[in-house]
Parts: C-alpha cells; structure tokens; sequence
C-alpha cells in the first residue's frame, strides 16, 4: 500500500485540524483542541492508587488508568502515557516507558537490542547491532524500526546516544519533583504528525485555504455523516455507541452469490476506509447481508485484512457473531473524531465546541472590509466562547482590532452571522 504521502495542518487559534492524504485523497483527520489536547506520548511522574482492584494515577491534566502490573497506594511511578481518554474513560498509561527517534525506540525497561525484519542483509544487521550496542547503557534496550532501513549505522546509533541522554534527563528529574508532574511534556502537534506520517511533506495552513483545497471540508462532512455511500450501490449506516460501533451494510440491489459476495467485499473495504478516517476506537459490528457460508465468509475476513494492513492503528478481526455478524477491534490511541467534533452520543449535531470552531472559520471568511465585526451565534456557542473558549476569542479580538460577540437565541444550532458593529 502507497503511505501518506501530505500532510495538511490548519493551524487556527484554540483548534488544529489535520488531513493525511494519500495519493491526493484524506484517508485520516486529526482535530486537537487547546481545550482538550492529546497526552500521548506525554511521561509524569505519578502517584499511584488503587479503585476496584485496579492501579490509577491522576496525571498533571486528568487521570489514567496502569494497564502494565500492579501498583502499591502511594507508590511513586514513572508512566507514559498510550491512550488519550474517552467520554468517562480514563487515559491509558504504561510503566514500561519508551521513547521514540528517528528509526528507533528506546526501551529503557526491556534490556534488549532489536532490528526489524525487513532489514535483511546479514552485514548491515550486524553493523547496526554493534553501533547502537555500544550506546546503550546496562539494563537499556532498543528497537531499530523499518524506518531506519537506509540511514547510515552511525546515524541510527547517534538517535540512540540521544535517547539514552534524553532518558538520563528523565530518570534525575525523577528524583527531585513532586507527583504528578510531566518529566516529558505530551510532544508537540506537529512532531506527533511526524512520528505518525514519517514520509510524508507536511505544511502549515493559517488561513484554511490549503484544507479546503485539499478537500478538507468535504472529508470531514463524510467522517461525521450517519450514512455513507461507498461504491456500486453499496452503503453504509455508521452508529457509534459507547460500547460499540454497529456499522449496517445496505446494498442498492440484491445480488446473490458471488455476486453478493462482491458487493460484501466492497463493504468492507468501505469499513476499513471509514474506520480510518473517523477514528473509531474499540469494537466494530459489522452486518453484512447473510452470505452462502464458511467460503464466502471467509473470502470477505481476507479482503478486510488486506484493507486494514497499512492503518496504524491495530485491528484484531475476531471472527462471526453467532448472529451473522463480523466482530472487529480496532485499537486507537487518539480519541474518535466524533468525540472532538460532535455532541454526546444519540445527538447528531455538532458539539458546542466544534460549532464554535465553525463559527469563528466563518469569522475569519467574512471579515474582510468591516472595521468593527460583530459575530452573532446561538447562546450556547457564545457561552463557550465567553469560558472555556475565551482564549481563542482573545485571539481574534487581538487579530482583528475589534469584535463584539452576540448571544442570538434566534439563530439555528449551527448558524453564525457576521455583521458590522459600526
């Protein structure tokens, strides 16, 4: 599979939208908001505690639940930090804490040394091994990812100089501050994107120009649609819950056989796409119309597992639900894009938050020539704007000279007016 070879990041104040595109298409959205950032990647210094027979540690911001071992209460624990929360879901953390490089990751709790598998040749592997080994302090391990494949030996065991220093810096930090505080702060947008995207040209965007030409708007509209066309009169019906993601598949005809099992395989196919792009996080149903049997069941398990082979995230396909339906798991450390952009689940509208994204784009879009705009929104959107989003309204009062913001309990949930004030 071709990788994600652009990266647009819309840069606004408060929020940052991200397109992966491949080949000119968004195949993945990231939205982070100021408000409410990701952790991951981010390593505190915590104390842990025990609750239902389980070991969690409020972070700096929020809290998280060990998945790696037990803890004593009140034992001093350094953790990273996997797996951003979700609605009442804490954050993930591990104990094990590992740090990521250019084609390497340290592994200072697995002593360790090891070397992807697409590097074959004997004489390279050897070369790296021997680099990077003499680097490594006693006790610390290391990953050589297929990322480093042609990056000189030298330079893979220079990352990992840096590393073990950058892991020094950590451990003696360690010592002298109180819980909870970050001894590595969550990375920055942009390296995440990095990390995330490795080989892909990235640019900034401020004005949103570059997002809508690369078919930002259009792509989010679809990420967050309840029904989605797909391709041949098959379409899918997207309901996400906080157990499960239940996905229906309605086809236009009603085919039988192979035929069926075509349209099946379209389907699914469909489903890796749109899991992708939304985001979706933890178990998927998928009901698909009743095939012939194990055969066609089994060539439709085959064409999902080819779809989901370059997604980052992890997929575990379990198998057929004894009511006919295809289980899945996709293991996501970001948060869905419906739960950054959309109200809580049973409402299908956008959040509060996200309509006041909209509305300030909408600021920003119609602004020019008023010297004193006014921008009239629904009372709950000026209420954001006026509390937890007062500093992205800061921001475009220090931009513009001037802006006044009306609560208008006339104004349709999604609705924005920009007017002058003159």
């Amino acid at each position: 599979m071709t990788a994600v070879d652009r990266v647009v990041i819309h840069a606004a104040p408060g929020v940052s939208r991200v397109l992966f595109l491949r080949q000119g298409r968004v195949v993945e959205i990231w939205v982070d908001g100021d408000d409410m950032p990701s952790l991951i990647g981010g390593i505190a210094l915590v104390t842990a505690r025990t609750a239902g027979g389980a070991a969690i540690a409020d972070l700096p911001s929020g809290s998280g639940y060990i998945r790696d071992g037990r803890a004593n209460d009140g034992e001093r624990l350094l953790v990273e930090v996997l797996r951003d929360s979700m609605a009442d879901k804490r954050s993930v953390l591990r104990r094990r804490v590992e740090l990521a490089g250019d084609g390497i990751v340290l592994t200072p709790f697995l002593a360790e040394l090891g070397i992807a598998s697409s590097i074959k040749a004997k004489g390279r592997r050897t070369a790296i091994r021997t680099a990077v080994q003499a680097e490594l302090p006693a006790g610390v391990g290391a990953m050589v990812l297929d990322a480093a494949r042609d990056l000189p030996a030298a330079d893979i065991a220079k990352e990992a100089s840096r590393l073990v220093g950058l892991w020094r810096q950590i451990a003696e930090r360690s010592e002298v501050r109180s819980p909870p505080c970050w001894l590595l702060s969550p990375p920055a947008l942009e390296d995440r994107v990095r990390a995330h995207a490795p080989l892909a040209e990235i640019v900034t965007d401020r004005d949103g120009r570059l997002f809508r030409a690369a078919g930002g708007d259009e792509a989010l509209d679809r990420a967050l649609a309840r029904d989605v066309a797909v391709a041949d009169g098959v379409a899918l019906v997207i309901e996400e819950a906080e157990t499960a993601t239940l996905i229906d598949v309605n086809l236009a005809r009603s085919p039988r056989g192979d035929a069926l099992v075509r349209a099946n395989t379209v389907a699914v196919a469909g489903v890796a796409a749109m899991a992708r792009l939304r985001g979706l996080r933890g178990t998927l149903l998928i009901d698909l119309p009743r095939m012939r049997g194990a055969g066609d069941r089994g060539q439709v398990k085959t064409v999902l597992e080819e779809a989901v082979s370059d997604d980052s995230a992890s997929w575990r396909i379990l198998g057929w639900t004894p009511g006919g339906m295809l289980e899945c798991l996709r293991e996501s450390p970001r948060r869905p894009l419906s739960m950054e952009m959309l109200a809580p689940l049973g409402v299908r509208r956008l959040s509060v938050r996200a309509r006041a994204w909209a509305a300030l784009d909408r600021l920003r879009l119609d602004v020019g020539g008023i010297a004193r705009p006014r921008l009239r929104v629904p009372v709950d959107v000026a209420d954001w704007l006026g509390a937890t989003g007062a500093p992205m309204l800061q921001a475009e009062r220090q931009r513009l000279g001037a802006l006044t913001v009306v609560a208008d309990p006339e104004l349709g949930a999604e609705d924005a007016v920009v007017e002058s004030d003159a």
